[in-house]
C-alpha cells in the first residue's frame, strides 16, 4: 500500500514538482540576478557632492506620479545608485503593486534606469514557483502540490531502509545489472535528500496556508509575534528622509543597511531593515523611527525576539536557503534538482515494470 502510495504520487504529481523544484532552484540567486541585470546602472562615476535623499527620491516621484514609494535600497553600497522602489497604492498583493524600480545617480538625480518588476524571466520564474500562474486559486493547488511532495519525502526513506539486519546495503549502489543501479540511485539520492524535500514542502505549505499556519506556529511556540509598532502623535512637520536615515545610521554605526522604508503616513513609523557584522541573512534586524521626531521607537534584534516572531521570521530564510550565505545558496540550489532526478528515474523504473509485466510469455 505504502509503495503504491509512493508510487502513484510521484507520477501524477511529479511533473509539477519538477517544474517547481526548477524554478526554486533559479529563484535561490534571484538577488543576485536582479543585480546582473542592472549592472550598468549600478557604479556611475564617483562624484564629490551627493543631493540630499529627499531630493533623491524626488526625482522618482516626479517620473512616476500617483504611485507610492515603498522602499529604499542601495544595491551597491550606501555610496553608489540608490534604487526607489514605487508600488500602486493600496495593493493587496504583489501583482497589484506592480513594483517599479528607479535607479537614481546620487550625484545630481538623473534616472540612470527604470526596471519593471512585474516582468521579464525572473517574474515568469517567480509566478510559477508561488502560485503556478494561477493567483489566488493557483497558491491553494501549489499548496497541495507541496503537500505531495511532503508525502512522498516521508515515504520514500520508509521504502528505502531495508531493515537493521541489512542496514550495510543501504547506501550501496549497484553497477550492474542497469535497472538495480538506477533504483539504487533513486533510492539512495531520495533518502539522502528526504529532509531538505521536506522542508521545501513544510515551508511552502506555511505561504498557501498562511493564517492557519501562523496560529499552528504561534499556539506550538507559546507566546505572541511582535507586532509593528504604534506611533504616538506629535505635531510639527514630518522629518527628512536623511534625518531618518541620519538617526538610523547613528544608532547603528556598524551595521550594514539593507533596507530602508518611509513612513507611510505622520501615525506610521519609518522601518530601516539591518544586519550586524557576520549576519548571512540580509534584513534580519529591524529599526522603527518615529516620522516626525525621527526618534528611535524600538530595534527588533532577531535573536531577542519572541519565539514565535523568530519562527515565522524563519520560514523564508529556510526556504530560500539564505540562511547561511552561499553555502547554503549552493546547497538549495542542488536541493531543487533533485526532484527532476528523482521523476525521471522513477518514471522510467515504472515504465520498464510496466513493460516486462505485459511482455507476452
Amino acid at each position: 500500500m505504502l509503495r503504491k502510495l509512493h508510487l502513484w504520487t510521484g507520477l501524477i504529481a511529479g511533473i509539477v514538482i519538477v517544474a517547481l523544484g526548477l524554478s526554486g532552484s533559479a529563484l535561490v540567486f534571484r538577488a543576485d540576478l536582479e543585480r546582473w541585470l542592472v549592472r550598468d546602472w549600478l557604479a556611475p562615476a564617483p562624484v564629490d557632492s551627493r543631493l540630499s535623499l529627499d531630493e533623491l527620491v524626488d526625482s522618482a516621484r516626479a517620473a512616476d506620479p500617483g504611485r507610492s514609494v515603498t522602499r529604499l535600497h542601495w544595491p551597491a553600497g550606501e555610496r553608489g545608485t540608490l534604487e526607489v522602489v514605487t508600488q500602486q497604492p493600496g495593493a493587496r498583493n504583489l501583482v497589484e503593486a506592480q513594483l517599479r524600480s528607479f535607479y537614481i545617480h546620487p550625484g545630481d538625480g538623473r534616472i540612470l534606469g527604470t526596471r519593471d518588476r512585474a516582468g521579464g524571466v525572473l517574474w515568469w520564474l517567480q509566478e510559477l514557483h508561488y502560485s503556478l500562474f494561477g493567483g489566488e486559486r493557483g497558491l491553494k493547488v501549489n499548496g497541495i502540490f507541496a503537500g505531495a511532495l511532503l508525502a512522498l519525502a516521508v515515504t520514500g526513506p520508509v521504502l528505502w531502509w531495508p531493515g537493521w539486519k541489512r542496514r550495510r546495503d543501504a547506501l550501496r549502489v549497484r553497477r550492474r545489472p542497469t535497472p538495480a543501479c538506477w533504483r539504487d540511485l533513486h533510492a539512495v539520492g531520495g533518502a539522502a535528500s528526504c529532509v531538505l524535500l521536506a522542508l521545501f514542502a513544510l515551508t511552502a505549505m506555511y505561504y498557501t496556508f498562511r493564517v492557519p499556519a501562523t496560529a499552528l506556529i504561534t499556539a506550538a511556540a507559546g507566546d505572541e509575534p511582535l507586532r509593528t509598532p504604534t506611533v504616538a502623535p506629535l505635531e510639527g512637520e514630518p522629518a527628512s528622509l536623511d534625518a531618518l536615515l541620519s538617526a538610523a545610521r547613528a544608532t547603528l554605526p556598524a551595521a550594514q543597511i539593507d533596507e530602508f522604508r518611509p513612513p507611510r503616513s505622520n501615525s506610521s513609523p519609518a522601518i530601516v531593515s539591518f544586519r550586524r557584522a557576520n549576519d548571512a541573512i540580509p534584513g534580519r534586524h529591524r529599526l522603527y523611527l518615529h516620522p516626525i521626531s525621527a526618534e528611535v521607537i524600538r530595534i527588533d534584534d532577531f535573536a531577542g525576539l519572541p519565539r514565535s516572531s523568530r519562527w515565522l521570521g524563519s520560514v523564508g530564510p529556510l526556504h530560500f536557503g539564505t540562511f547561511g550565505g552561499r553555502a547554503s545558496q549552493w546547497l538549495w540550489f542542488m536541493a531543487g534538482l533533485v526532484p527532476a532526478f528523482l521523476m525521471a528515474s522513477g518514471s522510467w523504473l515504472w515504465w520498464r515494470r510496466r513493460r516486462a509485466t505485459r511482455a507476452p510469455v
